[in-house]
């Protein structure tokens, strides 16, 4: 069998897999939009210890349970200082805050639904491999050596 030929269906198939990854994001963060909201308070939002990410712990009530969260940042957030700083004010100790959960298991939750910065990133590069894929598959194979 040609390598080539092994080369470009194994792209190809990374691309179509990067591209149902990306879908799955995309479709998380936009289920969030939907989600009910509550009052909730900032318990605690300062530096992390391990990187730079601000620690942001919030609490708030559903059905007369209390919960408990941490807010999560998306995969690829840069860790700074600014964006540290830019938090804290924004979400200070004992502030009152919009909390969206989850209905379904509403120890899920979060301060910012929607999609993040990136989210469409990944799919779009898992679009585009896939394209070429294709494409050098079916034109650019007849032209390979070997």
């Amino acid at each position: 069998m040609n390598p080539y030929l092994i080369i470009l269906s194994c792209f190809l198939v990374a691309g179509l897999a990067t591209s149902a990854w990306g879908w799955l994001i995309i479709a998380r963060g936009r289920r969030t939009l939907n989600w009910p909201s509550v009052e909730g308070i900032i318990l605690q939002c300062a530096a992390s210890d391990d990187d730079s990410l601000p620690h942001i712990e919030f609490r708030y009530a559903v059905a007369g349970r209390d919960f408990q969260c941490k807010h999560t940042f998306p995969g690829g957030t840069t860790p700074s200082q600014q964006l540290v700083a830019s938090y804290t004010v924004k979400y200070p100790v004992g502030a009152k805050v919009r909390v969206h959960y989850d209905p379904a298991r509403p120890e899920h939750a979060t301060l910012e639904p929607g999609l993040a910065r990136g989210d469409w990133m990944i799919f779009v590069l898992g679009v585009i491999a896939t394209i070429f894929g294709i494409i050098f598959l079916l034109f650019g194979y007849q032209n390979a050596p070997g």
